[in-house]
């Protein structure tokens, strides 16, 4: 059993071996581990222009879940928006399941991090990506597939009728016809967004709450239910309690608007919440911040926790090695970390560079 393997399995013993001592590592899956925007790849390999449909898809997402705050809409509920177009254009389970085995993208020493963090406590996964992605990291890395909580999706099981694709299809072009919406900072309501893109939202309001109800598309939209958001920090709280963990033995690491509410939860609960390269969203809601193009900067803070809590890892934050001026940054020194409250502008950046040179320009803009 590899490594990775044993973290699923939690056979190590160590700092875990008393419930009173007992840890816990949980991460996002994409940023921290991987490269991917797994959805938004199915989209446009399979929807025509289907990136450019995702990205105006995953901008309402965030106007709904973080300016509207619509009741019963998670960050991340993209997901939820997406299937419906994907029946549309015939894709299959086989189709994304075939495809995600073979576009599975690392972040440079992500293996070798989970293999070492399993060996000091159990670790889990928690992403809003689709059940077919994390089959194909745990495939490539032999992580326990029952340590992770992902989005269930199953295409097959519904059945939409030709005309209804057809229809589908068309709305693909309508959402086309509109730029992606922006949302200035501050923003509370509809009225404080462009007039040209509260219009986008009330024709988007349009499709997904009133034209597909009573269709088949409206009740898939509904049976989908991503693990984002609110979501991610129901599906820690249960781990947490599984493995008999108190809240300040937890280390979250998340990098986007989906890992915000477990982020702050495991902030409040004296844990250590991590942003990994995170958005301005993940470092709100962080206590902590990694920017690095290279993992191995996790398994360094989390064998810290493993010693000795929150307090060690705040101990060696503070002592993270900086590169000196004008020399090529080596080593630890590779990671600019700190604590979100003291360098926030200084973080902030860092933490967008190396997000732009991980996951590329396009992926590091979505929410």
């Amino acid at each position: 059993m590899s490594a990775a393997a044993e973290a699923g399995a939690r056979e190590d013993a160590g700092p875990v071996a008393t419930a009173a001592g007992r840890r816990v590592y949980v991460t996002d899956c994409e940023g921290p581990l991987t490269r991917n925007d797994n959805a938004q790849e199915i989209a446009e390999r399979f929807i025509p222009d289907g990136a450019e449909l995702f990205a105006r898809l995953s901008r309402y997402d965030d106007f709904l879940a973080d300016v509207l705050r619509k009741p019963g809409y998670n960050a991340g509920d993209t997901l939820r928006l997406l299937p419906p177009f994907l029946k549309a254009f015939e894709v299959t389970d086989d189709d994304v399941e075939l495809f995600s085995e073979e576009g599975v993208l690392l972040v440079p020493g992500a293996l070798k991090a989970l293999e070492q963090v399993g060996k000091l406590m159990p670790a889990y996964i928690i992403s809003t990506s689709y059940t077919p992605y994390l089959k194909a990291l745990c495939a490539v890395s032999g992580f326990a597939m029952d340590h992770v909580r992902c989005t269930e999706l199953s295409l097959d099981a519904w059945h939409v009728p030709e005309d209804e694709k057809a229809w589908l299809r068309e709305q693909v072009g309508r959402v086309m016809g509109r730029a992606v919406i922006e949302i200035p900072d501050g923003a509370a309501s509809a009225d404080d967004l462009s007039p040209s893109d509260a219009v986008t939202v009330a024709q988007l309001d349009e499709l997904f709450w009133r034209d597909m109800q009573g269709r088949v598309s409206g009740e898939l939209v509904a049976a989908v239910r991503p693990v984002g958001g609110g979501m991610k920090l129901a599906a820690l709280e249960q781990i947490v309690a599984a493995e008999g963990a108190a809240g300040d033995g937890v280390l979250y690491v998340g990098d986007s608007i989906t890992d915000a509410p477990p982020l702050e939860a495991v902030r409040g609960w004296g844990g250590v919440s991590l942003s990994f390269n995170g958005n301005g969203y993940a470092l709100a809601a962080a206590e902590f911040a990694a920017a690095s193009s290279d993992a191995e900067v996790c398994a360094r803070l989390a064998k810290a926790f493993a010693g000795g809590g929150r307090a060690a890892v705040e101990e060696a934050v503070r002592a993270w090695p900086k590169p000196k001026k004008g020399a090529r940054p080596t080593g630890p020194a590779r990671a600019r970390v700190g604590l979100t409250a003291e360098e926030p502008e200084a973080l902030a950046d860092a933490s967008a560079a190396a997000r732009r040179s991980v996951r590329g320009e396009r992926v590091a803009r979505l929410g």
